[in-house]
């Protein structure tokens, strides 16, 4: 298969030049695909995104996209919406940056896509799965995000997990189909509304274990520290918003 990978960064230079020398290793071993990697970074004035320029050097099939910090979903948009009109792939593949989601599942993720899933997500939320060093705090948030919001008010049921970034969905009859000139989202619940939009093209969704380990380089962004915390508070209000919207939708209130 042809596989697109999309990573969206912002200040990682601590990670993104590790991350790019794990993929590249992986992605070799890997000699019945083919593989792009997509970094979509927010001008961070860390230079991470020279970090990136040095690797395309040396690979013309890294890609580099810049532009201003606008939010984590407008940059997935602008990676999703560059592959689909640049790039022939079968698949797309995302994951963040931080290292919480490992790319060591990766073959496991190309595997059930070849099986007939058309999205397969990473989950901390089946089997083994499970999130590890996380305080109370980030626990709560995130249960209140992804069961309360999205699982109880929105309604979506078709995975444990519909907050994770990595994950691979099919693009024929499936991404394809997905309208993201038209997303409504700026911030994190990306994640969750991706999630209900690929709902309603396909139920062929499957969900791997994974345990997800909180950074141990560079800042979380997802957090209450006072450089990040109006962005942190504007995407929480506007996950709040979309739940609303979809049970809206979804039972017609």
């Amino acid at each position: 298969m042809r596989v697109a990978i999309l990573i969206p960064t912002y200040n990682e230079k601590e990670n993104i030049g590790i991350l790019l020398d794990e993929l590249l290793v992986l992605t070799t071993k890997l000699k019945k695909h083919n593989f792009w990697i997509l970094v979509v970074d927010a001008n961070s004035p860390d230079g991470t995104g020279e970090i990136v320029k040095s690797y395309q050097k040396n690979n013309k099939k890294i890609i580099l996209l810049s532009g201003p910090k606008t939010g984590l979903g407008k940059d997935m948009v602008k990676g999703y919406r560059y592959i689909l009109k640049n790039i022939d792939v079968d698949m797309v593949v995302t994951n963040e940056a931080d290292f919480g989601f490992s790319f060591s599942h990766l073959p496991k993720m190309l595997e059930k896509i070849e099986k007939g899933c058309d999205v397969v997500v990473a989950s901390r939320h089946v089997g083994i799965g499970r999130s590890h060093g996380w305080t109370l705090n980030r626990k709560l948030n995130h249960w209140v995000a992804n069961t309360l919001l999205a699982r109880y008010l929105a309604g979506i049921r078709e995975v444990y997990d519909k907050n994770g970034a990595f994950r691979a969905i099919r693009v024929k009859g499936v991404l394809e189909k997905i309208n993201f000139n038209e997303f409504p989202t700026r911030g994190f619940s990306f994640f969750f509304y991706l999630i209900y939009e690929l709902g309603r093209v396909t139920q062929k969704f499957c969900e791997i274990p994974v345990v997800f380990h909180f950074r141990t380089r560079g800042e979380s962004k997802v957090s209450f520290n006072p450089k990040y915390l109006k962005t942190y508070a504007r995407d929480i209000w506007e996950y709040a918003v979309l739940a609303f919207k979809i049970r809206r939708k979804r039972f017609r209130i």
